[in-house]
């Protein structure tokens, strides 16, 4: 887990690797670092004797700082783009093989899945798919005079992804499908394999035999602030990775199977005193694409693509943000910039004690409705509260199956192992007969020099 020395700049050509990818960020200096002290020691096998000793005390000169890992990229640019590098070598092994994933994977149909949000109400509209400027809802009846815009928006302007009427725009609902999409998946990946079992004329137990449903997601919200999912859908054998699916199962039947399972998942809200059950769905936008090997929708530009949103929240619906909690009655710890009373203990006000003003009305609005809905009875177990700054999603923002690819945790064993290969050959012995022994203790923010 720890690395007493800095991750070097280009680690087994880790940046010649971003640079091709699509990816390069600088890989350097962590912002928020975390000071260590103690020792390394880098020990021979089979005799004990002593190698090689990396003591801060000894080498006042040397840095000692472990990187705050962040994936957030408006945290750290650093890290996050270590994370992103990590993101995509996880995509693409589950797409084209290696990192212990079998090359045969190309050769299974997998297609490429994106899922959205409903309409909570119209909304400012910025450039189309292909960045070409269009207006905003130019055409309007008198009577929905408040539904028309006519303007035409640049990409950068702060206005898209608002209501055009904030007073008719559901709010409530928004936050409740954040606060559902994991669950909205789930349904999905399991309508979907009852789906495979019933084109193919089987009961869903000998399918399940004959074929695996494995998938890799990542969210990303939209300028409205509402989550829509991008995922690689892949069909293995029974055995995992290294098994092919039944000849039945192919990327036609796959596909009639997604867009089923699409059409037949629902979720319904909890009911409370002012807040009624409601039925969620996803969105009429649907995307289902087959993934090439080179041209067109390519394995590098699908992995390039799902690996540029694993490193961010909510910054596209102008929300930056901590997590929220209550000092008095909330079980977690405290930050003196986000650590605020709730209602309850705060005894008036409804909203939370932490300054919002740097936030457009709108972001501000879906935090304001996370922190009512989350004090609403019946729907404490959401957890809004604790999730306003995401604006109620509770989710991980990069999911995968277990049998998909690789891991995070495997992906930096490999990196911890490479620094440790290279720590033993300065040293002039052989790297597969030494062994690392650290002793390390935090000693508080920041890396010393």
């Amino acid at each position: 887990m720890m690395s007493p020395q800095p991750i070097p700049a280009d680690p087994g050509g880790l940046l010649r690797v971003a640079a091709s990818t699509g990816l390069a960020q600088q890989v350097g200096q962590c912002r928020h670092p975390v000071a260590i002290a103690g020792s390394s020691l880098l020990v021979e096998r089979s005799t004990g004797r002593l190698v090689d000793r990396l003591d801060p005390t000894a080498s006042p000169g040397r840095v000692v700082g472990l990187r705050c890992r962040s994936r957030r990229a408006s945290v750290c640019p650093a890290c996050s783009a270590l994370y992103k590098l990590d993101a995509y070598h996880l995509i693409a092994a589950g797409l084209h093989g290696g990192k212990d994933t079998p090359a045969q994977v190309a050769d299974r149909p997998r297609l490429f899945v994106t899922v959205t949000a409903p309409s909570f109400g119209p909304v400012h509209l910025g450039p189309d798919r292909h960045s070409q400027p269009r207006p905003c809802h130019p055409r309007a009846r008198r009577a929905a005079a408040r539904r028309s815009c006519g303007r035409w928006h640049l990409a950068a302007d702060p206005t898209i992804g608002t209501p055009l009427d904030p007073t008719g725009y559901d709010y409530p609902g928004q936050v409740l499908f954040n606060a559902h999409v994991g669950l909205l998946w789930a349904r999905f990946t399991t309508e979907t394999r009852r789906g495979l079992a019933a084109a193919a004329g089987l009961p869903r137990a000998v399918a399940a035999r004959q074929v695996r449903v494995v998938f890799a997601k990542v969210a990303e919200f939209q300028a409205r602030g509402v989550v829509h999912l991008h995922a690689i859908v892949r069909l293995d054998g029974a055995d995992g990775p290294s098994s092919a699916p039944a000849g039945w199962a192919s990327t036609d039947l796959l596909d009639h199977a997604i867009h089923a399972a699409i059409r037949r998942v629902e979720v319904t809200t909890p009911a409370c005193r002012r807040v009624p059950a409601r039925q969620l769905r996803w969105g009429r936008q649907v995307d289902v694409r087959p993934i090439a090997r080179a041209d067109g929708l390519s394995e590098t530009v699908v992995a390039r693509y799902v690996a540029k949103y694993a490193t961010k929240v909510a910054e596209a619906a102008g929300i930056d943000l901590g997590p929220i909690y209550c000092r008095a009655c909330d079980g977690h710890g405290t930050n003196p910039t986000t650590a605020v009373l709730c209602h309850r203990c705060a005894g008036s006000g409804r909203r939370p004690r932490v300054s919002l003003r740097h936030l457009s009305g709108h972001a501000r609005r879906l935090v304001d409705t996370c922190w009512w809905l989350g004090g609403q009875p019946g729907l404490g177990r959401l957890r809004l509260r604790r999730y306003a700054h995401t604006l109620g999603f509770r989710g991980h923002f990069a999911t995968t199956s277990r049998t998909y690819s690789t891991t995070f945790t495997a992906l930096r064993a490999e990196r911890r192992s490479w620094m440790a290969d290279r720590r033993a050959e300065r040293a002039g012995v052989d790297p597969a007969g030494v062994l690392v022994v650290g002793d390390w203790r935090y000693v508080g923010p920041g890396g010393g020099a």
